[in-house]
C-alpha cells in the first residue's frame, strides 16, 4: 500500500465536484455497476451545489438592486 500524501482540502468547489463524477463515470464504465450509487451521489451533490449557488446570486443580486434603489 502506498504512503498517504496529504492534501489541501480546501472548499468544495464546482470544479472540484465536475471532476469527481467525470472520475467516478470512469470508474463505473470500467470496473462496473458497483459503483453506481457513489456516482449518483456526487452527481446529486454537483446538482443541489449548483441550485445553492444559483439561489445565493440570485439573492445577491436582489439585494444589490434593492440597495442601489432598483426595486422598492
Amino acid at each position: 500500500m502506498t504512503a498517504w500524501q496529504p492534501r489541501e482540502r480546501g472548499p468544495v468547489t464546482e470544479e472540484k465536484l465536475i471532476r469527481a463524477v467525470n472520475i467516478l463515470a470512469d470508474i463505473v464504465e470500467q470496473h462496473g455497476a458497483a459503483h453506481r450509487p457513489l456516482y449518483q451521489d456526487v452527481k446529486r451533490e454537483l446538482a443541489e451545489f449548483r441550485r445553492r449557488q444559483h439561489e445565493n446570486d440570485a439573492a445577491a443580486d436582489q439585494a444589490f438592486a434593492t440597495r442601489i434603489g432598483r426595486v422598492a
